[in-house]
């Protein structure tokens, strides 16, 4: 079983740099990676919980969860990639339809998770 899930958690890994494509999360990513890693692999775990980008990822989302700004940058994300390629890259109704249902659960989801309260020093 440990080699699956280092086989999932370098795919999962292998998908981070695509996130910049509509519809592509890069949390969902690096969360899951994390999670298979840490089933799989110390070394590879330990380096992405303390990578200087990633790893403030996964511990932000540790933490307590996400904050208001976070979850309505994250809505944003979502509304805007899923639209451009619900309008402007497909063309067929049926498909429309499905990212805009996709679209809604994935933004009811992010504002279902804990909202944490950032401390100002």
């Amino acid at each position: 079983m440990r080699a699956i899930y280092l086989i999932l958690g370098l795919i999962c890994l292998a998908f981070v740099p695509l996130s910049f494509l509509p519809g592509i999360p890069t949390l969902d990513f690096v969360i899951l990676a994390a999670f298979f890693f840490s089933m799989s692999s110390d070394r590879l775990y330990g380096w992405l919980v303390n990578h200087p980008v990633y790893g403030k990822m996964i511990r932000s989302y540790r933490s307590g969860g996400l904050t208001r700004r976070m979850k309505w940058f994250a809505a944003f994300a979502i509304t805007a990639s899923l639209s451009f390629s619900a309008f402007v890259m497909i063309q067929n109704t049926a498909l429309r339809i499905g990212l805009v249902a996709v679209g809604v659960f994935a933004v009811w989801f992010v504002f279902s998770r804990p909202t944490r309260v950032d401390r100002v020093a």
